[in-house]
């Protein structure tokens, strides 16, 4: 795709190639564009991290190095589990199609960069770090929706069989794939694609400044979207703010303690209207004990947690419930990670696995899981409870 751009100091010609991650015609392709355009400049969808990751085998080095890098009972302590989870199994997906075709992930922006520094052009980086794009998504997500996510990654039916030809088909139909995304999940698709469609789009326009021409290599399903935000650059039709678009607001944070402490005290408002009668309140306690722990129970059997990490699940939920400052998943978390621990083959597979179903058989992926959905079955078995407590008030 070709645009003319006027950034108030020039004119630029500006060549958008779309490309597929894994597609060994992207390769080609790259490598035909760079030879016939001889841009000024060339641009890559890479942040900092993932350029290193490509051209200096960071994948090696981690292995080499993996308990320095993964702190597992940071991780439950903090609550990056989430991003974590989804980080590690986007990449070995995308990894696992890699190989089927032989091909590794991203080698269609590594041939840009090497290609680059042949020619002795520019490399500019022009993606949001991924570790902010994660983040940001998954404050966006409802509760459903990252329900819908983590129990899709065990569903086959989301993993079909891809060959080259569907792959390619993939490319040349990236808008109607955008389009689904958008419709089965706004938030998501604001995220992962249109916010970072702003951001490589205001990087590319930047950086067009004194260029006559430009190569930008970006996926498929972000070529519209750049190009029309180059567009609206141009015409001055749009503000991109950068630095907005790599916040991360902490305000939601204050939301959730401030909703968490009106949860708590609907609950033990419940229990204290009904403590001057002895078997309601009785069978009340029961009733939380039981449908919380076993919920969060079934968390942790969901995850294929061992039995001590379940009993464990069952007994700390109707607790933890009530103290907002730790979960079940953590309790639930360490448990698993004391009875089940993290061998360096573990972290070796973690980085290196070449199959969707083992990794999610890790033994790091399965106390991260137990973690995950202890804490989600407590939750719900919280939350059962707030209806019924809430009559007590009228």
């Amino acid at each position: 795709m070709h645009i003319k751009i006027n950034n108030g100091i020039n004119e630029c010609d500006v060549y958008l190639i779309g490309t597929a991650h894994v597609s060994g015609e992207s390769i080609n392709e790259v490598e035909r564009a760079i030879s016939n355009i001889n841009p000024d400049l060339i641009a890559v969808e890479l942040d900092k991290d993932r350029f290193f990751a490509i051209t200096n085998n960071n994948v090696g080095k981690m292995k080499n190095n993996g308990k320095n890098n993964i702190d597992i009972l940071k991780l439950i302590k903090e609550g990056n589990i989430g991003i974590f989870l989804i980080h590690t199994i986007l990449a070995n997906f995308q990894k696992d199609i890699g190989e089927k075709f032989g091909i590794k992930p991203g080698s269609e922006m590594k041939k840009a960069v090497d290609l680059a520094i042949e020619y002795g052009k520019p490399i500019s980086l022009i993606d949001r770090p991924i570790n902010i794009t994660l983040k940001r998504a998954l404050k966006s997500m409802s509760f459903k929706e990252k329900l819908s996510f983590l129990f899709g990654i065990f569903d086959d039916k989301n993993n079909p069989e891809l060959d080259e030809k569907s792959l390619n088909e993939m490319i040349n139909n990236a808008e109607d794939l955008i389009k689904i995304l958008k419709e089965m999940s706004p938030s998501i698709y604001k995220v992962l694609v249109d916010e970072r469609d702003k951001f490589m789009a205001k990087n590319i326009f930047e950086i067009s400044k004194e260029k006559e021409k430009i190569l930008a290599v970006v996926g498929a399903g972000h070529l519209k979207g750049i190009a029309n935000y180059l567009k609206k650059l141009e015409k001055n039709e749009i503000d991109i703010n950068l630095k907005e678009l790599m916040e991360i607001k902490k305000g939601k944070n204050y939301f959730k303690i401030i909703f968490s402490a009106i949860v708590l005290c609907i609950i033990l408002y419940g229990f204290y209207s009904i403590s001057s009668n002895p078997e309601a309140l009785k069978k009340l306690t029961i009733d939380w004990i039981f449908i919380n722990g076993s919920l969060s129970a079934l968390g942790a059997i969901l995850a294929r947690g061992k039995i001590p990490s379940i009993i464990s699940a069952f007994l700390a939920a109707p607790i933890t419930s009530l103290i907002p400052v730790i979960g079940a998943g953590y309790v639930a978390g360490l448990v698993e990670l004391k009875y089940r621990g993290i061998t360096s083959e573990d972290i070796d597979e973690l980085f290196n696995s070449d199959d969707l179903k083992r990794l999610m058989n890790n033994n790091i992926i399965r106390v991260l899981m137990v973690a995950t959905l202890s804490s989600i079955g407590s939750a719900i078995g919280t939350f059962y409870f707030v209806p019924g407590f809430l009559h007590l008030f009228w």
